[in-house]
């Protein structure tokens, strides 16, 4: 059968199959081959790129475990500083008698509970209706101040009451929340002073 084809026509029908076989070499092989070469290069660069996160992280995990150390010391610190609730009675002398320092008349004090998102501290809301020239009050909001007691101030509200005096009385309520330690006692750090 190829005897009866001439140069030129074999010439064509070789050339007519190495661009066949060339179209299917490209279509089957390279162009699959590029794909899987660029699917390869972003997975580099991906690696690449968590490598250096990884790197940057290893990097910073010291500063992290010293910013995580003295944050667990300041929390330890502070239960130890807030008072036990057992202790609770002592807070309210504490503001009784800074009231009477002070020449504030306490006429009532409420307390009920309220929530805490701290594991082992509870809060109190204390509400204490007060009586007493402005500046006795001033004088004995300042003094709650240096109380060193964990506590806020929510609200005062004040009504005046006699308006022909030159320093009349004033009737306030102070609404406060006090919190108080009610876990195991935390145990001084070795080698820390304890309170």
């Amino acid at each position: 059968m190829l005897a009866r084809f001439g140069q030129r026509e074999i010439a064509i029908l070789v050339i007519v199959l190495s661009l066949l076989g060339a179209g299917l070499w490209y279509t089957g092989w390279y162009r699959n081959a590029q794909t899987r070469i660029q699917q390869l290069n972003d997975e580099i660069s991906q690696l690449e790129t968590q490598k250096q996160l990884g790197l940057a992280a290893r990097r910073a995990q010291p500063q992290l475990e010293a910013t995580i150390r003295q944050y667990e010391t300041q929390i330890a610190e502070f239960l130890r500083a807030l008072p036990p609730r057992e202790e609770f009675a002592s807070v309210l002398n504490a503001l009784s008698d800074r009231a009477k320092a002070t020449g504030v008349t306490i006429r009532s004090i409420a307390r009920s509970p309220a929530g805490s998102p701290v594991e082992d501290v509870r809060a109190i809301n204390v509400t204490l209706s007060l009586e007493s020239p402005f500046p006795e009050l001033y004088v004995f909001l300042g003094k709650l101040e240096s109380l060193r007691r964990f506590s806020t101030i929510d609200g005062l509200a004040m009504s005046l009451g006699e308006t022909e005096s030159i320093n009349p009385e004033l009737s306030a309520n102070l609404t406060m929340t006090i919190y108080v330690y009610e876990g195991k006692a935390p145990q001084p750090e070795e080698g820390g002073t304890g309170q």
